[in-house]
């Protein structure tokens, strides 16, 4: 049974209020459709560096300029006779060849080569539900779904792996939400449930049966998605899943 089927059988759907969770279904009508953005597929691309970020810098021909370093607030990356570049947005292909630049400019090497890979990554992912270590787990580059839940201890005995649900936000600040069958993804390796997580994602792995909506929005909502928390969740209307 897909997720929309299963939403479309229930009456009523959650909604996630500021101040304290409904003990109550709310009609379909009350919710304000405007606070989901429908769900946009983003397309791979080469990790960005995150402040926070623990970089290692590596140059072949110079070992004695090797450099580990965390990347500040504003992105800056500090190096012995580099000075500050701005590491923050930058591929790790691209810090290396800034650093490359500024090592050739200072007059210190022209053939640097220097090699940057992210020993930590600063961002996080926030897993609940039927996980049995649910919380935040480090981002890992090109990270998936599959990948993300078992860093958060696998799932449990009482998980329904056909409907998991990714929340992330949209541009314009509103979440976004669909669903994976991880099923299909382990069974099939279907090529439409690998999503490529982001830093900040959210992963929602439901019961197997039904459970009551003050319930799900306490355990699994408030605790865990990095929004703000008078946004209303709409999470039984359709549309909003793939």
């Amino acid at each position: 049974m897909t997720l929309l089927r299963l939403l479309a059988r229930l009456p009523l759907l959650v909604l996630l209020c500021s101040a304290a969770c409904t003990d109550k279904w709310v009609a379909p009508q009350a919710a304000k459709h405007s606070t989901i953005a429908a769900w946009v597929d983003t397309p791979k691309t080469p990790y960005k560096i995150e402040p926070g970020d623990d970089l290692s810098v590596v140059m072949p021909f110079n070992p004695e300029l090797n450099y580990e370093a965390v990347v500040d607030p504003k992105g800056g990356l500090t190096m012995p006779l580099v000075g500050t570049i701005q590491a923050g947005g930058l591929t790790v292909d691209e810090a290396g060849r800034d650093i490359n630049r500024a090592l050739a400019l200072k007059g210190i090497t022209d053939d640097a080569y220097a090699s940057v890979s992210v020993r930590t990554y600063a961002g996080r992912i926030y897993v609940g539900g039927q996980v049995k270590k649910p919380g935040a787990v480090p981002m890992q580059s090109d990270m998936d779904v599959l990948q993300a839940i078992t860093a958060a201890g696998g799932l449990m005995d009482t998980a329904r792996t056909g409907e998991v649900v990714v929340i992330r936000r949209s541009p314009d600040g509103r979440p976004m939400l669909r669903s994976v069958n991880l099923t299909a993804l382990i069974r099939r390796a279907d090529p439409q449930q690998s999503v490529a997580l982001q830093p900040s994602d959210t992963i929602f792995v439901p019961e197997t049966s039904s459970v009551e909506a003050d319930q799900w929005v306490d355990r699994y909502i408030t605790r865990i998605v990095p929004f703000n928390q008078s946004i209303n969740y709409n999470v039984g209307s359709g549309g909003f899943f793939r």
